[in-house]
Parts: structure tokens; sequence; C-alpha cells
């Protein structure tokens, strides 16, 4: 009975050994999901958008949608923005007197449109009655209408693009955001406007990348004082001959994000490129274009 004994607990502590060893290098699944790395700890702490973590070197946004081959900030510019398979569709927003929102450059009606005045006067479904009259190859983009701010994230989704939204003129931050929210694309989006706009999209939001806009010639550090106002998801997004090797840098050692606009031709492009630019807007890309292929659909 002894011997039994013995052997019983020479076989315990064998077994009580063997598992401790097994945990030790073998955790389970359980303890692997609690395990968070650096740089996930990092992410989930600061809300850091993942927009930019694609890995891509070129990412290229059409500028109003594809609007050299569309009228600008149409549904045609946006869908040949997506089937050609640009990263990223830029579009600007304005807010109608019902609290609608629809993609138009001006705040006025009259360039772009056969009708007339502010759109803030109008409600959406006035606006219904106007047509897009202005912009490339109308000829063959007949009866256009000013499309919705859903709409234009509905193509987005579609086709895989980051949404590059800039603000002219709103007023109601809550409802605008919540339209985003509600496309499902927070995570993969971008919103640039005047600085007063992004803070208030700050304040209300720390997931999606936040840019100021900056215009020639005035340098890009005049922005970088007000950018800095910003915690995180961070940037300017300026017009490129202010933008140089040295100032990207600079903007970058500060988790400053750097996008250019509008870079209309290779060579530009590709300094850009090598230099590191987050994204670059353009009207077109020759030499480019053969290689950018969506089947999304």
């Amino acid at each position: 009975m002894y011997n039994v004994r013995r052997k019983l607990w020479i076989l315990t502590v064998l077994l009580f050994a063997v598992s401790a060893v097994m945990l030790k290098f073998f955790p389970s699944s359980d303890n692997n999901d609690a395990i968070a790395t650096p740089a996930n700890a990092q992410q989930a702490e600061s809300g850091t958008s993942t927009v930019f973590s694609d890995g891509s070197t070129e990412r290229f946004v059409a500028h109003r949608g594809y609007s050299n081959y569309a009228p600008e900030n149409s549904i045609p510019a946006f869908e040949l923005a997506g089937k050609i398979g640009f990263w990223g569709i830029e579009t600007d927003i304005c807010e109608t007197s019902d609290g609608q929102f629809v993609c138009m450059h001006d705040d006025t009606l009259d360039r772009t449109t056969n009708g007339s005045g502010a759109i803030s006067d109008y409600t959406l479904d006035d606006l219904s009655q106007f047509q897009i009259d202005y912009g490339n190859y109308l000829d063959t983009n007949e009866n256009l209408k000013i499309p919705t701010l859903e709409e234009y994230l509905s193509i987005c989704s579609t086709y895989g693009n980051v949404p590059i939204i800039e603000i002219k003129n709103i007023a109601n931050y809550d409802a605008f955001l919540n339209t985003i929210i509600a496309s499902g694309l927070e995570t993969h989006c971008i919103i640039t406007g005047a600085i007063d706009d992004v803070k208030e999209i700050r304040a209300r939001n720390n997931i999606i990348p936040v840019m100021t806009i900056g215009y020639t010639p005035a340098p890009y550090t005049d922005n970088l004082e007000h950018i800095t106002e910003i915690s995180e998801n961070r940037g300017i997004l300026y017009n490129y001959p202010q933008v140089d090797q040295a100032a990207i840098d600079i903007l970058h050692q500060q988790n400053i994000f750097c996008g250019v606009w509008s870079v209309d031709d290779t060579e530009t492009a590709q300094k850009y490129i090598d230099y590191g630019a987050d994204f670059i807007v353009t009207n077109e890309i020759p030499a480019r274009i053969n290689h950018m292929v969506n089947d999304n659909e």
C-alpha cells in the first residue's frame, strides 16, 4: 500500500510540473485574447484611426469625384472614381435649410446648377427641382441632381473608397457625424475644413481623422499652430507648392498627417510619393490610370 501511495504522489508531482511547463510555453487562447500589444493598446487608448494603415505607398484621391471626366461633385463623378480605383473620393458638403447635407463646392447654386441663391435657403426637396448644368462631359451626363451626403457615402462604401469630406457650410455637426456613423464609414473616412470646423468635429468624435486646409502662398507652418491644438488624428491638407520633403518630415515627427492638393502631373505626383505624403488629391493622374483597377461593385 505504501508503494502505491508513493507512486501516486510521484505521478501527481510529475503531472503538475508538466502542466506548468505547458502553460508557460503554450498559453491558452483565452489568455491570448486578453494580451494587447503595445501598438494595439496605444491605438485603443488614443482612438487613432486605421485609415492610413493599409500599407499603401500611393494613395490618390479624386478631387470632387473624377471631375475631369464627369461634372464635379456628381453621382457619375463619384462612381467613375470608384470604378477606376482611387484610394479616396473627395467632396464638399453644405447644409440645407431643413438640416440635410448635399455635395456642393460652392455655398450657392449659381455656378454649377440651373438654380440661384444660397443652398442654406432651400430645403432638400426644393433642391430636387434643380439640375447640374456645368462640368466636364455634361452632354453624356444629363439630368444630374445634386447628390446627398448619404448617396456619396453609399458610393464610397460600394467601391471601398475613403471619403475625404470637406466641410463648406454646416451648422448641425451632430447630425453630420451621425450620417457618417450610420453609413458604417466612421473608421474609414477623413474630415477636412477650416480649423473651427475640425475643432467642432474633434469635440464630438476622436475616431475620425481631421485635417485643416492650407492655401498658397501662405506657408504650411501657418496651419501648424492650430492643428497641434488637436491632440490626435490630425493633419494638414495643403496646396502642394508650399510642401517639400522637410515639411512632411516635420509634420510626421509630430504625428501630423500631410495630404497635398491638387497634383495633376505624373512627375510631381511621384515626387510627393517619394516625400511620403499620406495622400495626393488629383484631377488627373497621367501614366497611372491604367494601373488602377477596382473590381468592387
